[in-house]
């Protein structure tokens, strides 16, 4: 189990890295369409809110695969 649970640690950092990455550019380009255009807020912030979320999805199904990866061991 040793070499494929140390990939699955990897994999999963990895995806929160890159998952926190992407939010923090996501939400500070969100954050300033709206201080440009503060009539667009709502439009803009739906949009993030839906972006953020499928971002997150990627966190679930990296988890879901190192939980099927070390439990087939």
């Amino acid at each position: 189990m040793g070499i494929v649970a140390i990939g699955a640690g990897i994999a999963i950092g990895l995806a929160g890295l890159g998952i926190g990455i992407g939010q923090g550019f996501g939400l500070g380009k969100g954050l300033e369409g709206i201080s440009k255009q503060p009539e667009a807020g709502s439009t803009i912030r739906t949009t993030m809110i839906v972006g953020m979320a499928i971002m997150e999805t990627i966190g679930v199904l990296s988890f879901v695969i190192a939980i099927i990866l070390t439990s087939r061991i």
